[in-house]
């Protein structure tokens, strides 16, 4: 994985926003493949992380913090892009993140969200469209503000890029 995220830095890569999500594949805790469309209908937020980027690590309290703070507004999970399910599974479970995690053990996701470096936060709207990938680590305060942002509720002023 690693290979590859250092030959899309080198490549390049079109911009994928805009872009459906809907059937690129990654998989579950428990072992099932599934795609963006079964967890659809809600508005996602997308972290790509491994156990080995100390931003990666940094940033998820601040995720598990917006997590329980959005509710049903919002659903944000986290994939792991580089260790083995069991590994990703356990390290998230002793930093006690409680928000959904997944792995993207094939590159899938990561290839289809042209991801050059972690962490990455992906931000997808309930129909699977590819809104923003924001490349670093984020504050539960950039986070929010960033959520509010792309996912305005109504009455709000904010707008999408």
């Amino acid at each position: 994985m690693v290979l590859a995220l250092a030959i899309a830095a080198a490549c390049g890569g079109d911009d994928p926003k805009g872009t459906s999500l809907n059937g690129v594949p990654f998989t579950a805790s428990d072992g099932r493949q599934v795609t963006l469309s079964d967890l659809g209908g809600t508005p996602l937020v997308v972290n790509l992380w491994a156990t080995w980027c100390g931003p990666c690590l940094k940033e998820m309290p601040a995720f598990d913090q917006v997590a329980g703070e959005q509710g049903d507004r919002v659903h944000l999970i986290g994939i792991n892009v580089a260790d083995s399910p069991a590994d990703a599974a356990a390290f998230a479970a002793d930093l006690g993140v409680s928000y959904d995690q997944f792995t993207d053990p094939d590159g899938a996701l990561s290839t289809a969200l042209s991801v050059t470096g972690l962490p990455a936060t992906a931000f997808i709207d309930a129909d699977g469209t590819l809104i923003e990938v924001h490349q670093g680590a984020y504050t539960a305060q950039e986070l929010t503000a960033a959520i509010d942002r792309h996912f305005p509720t109504s009455g709000s002023e904010g707008t999408q890029p």
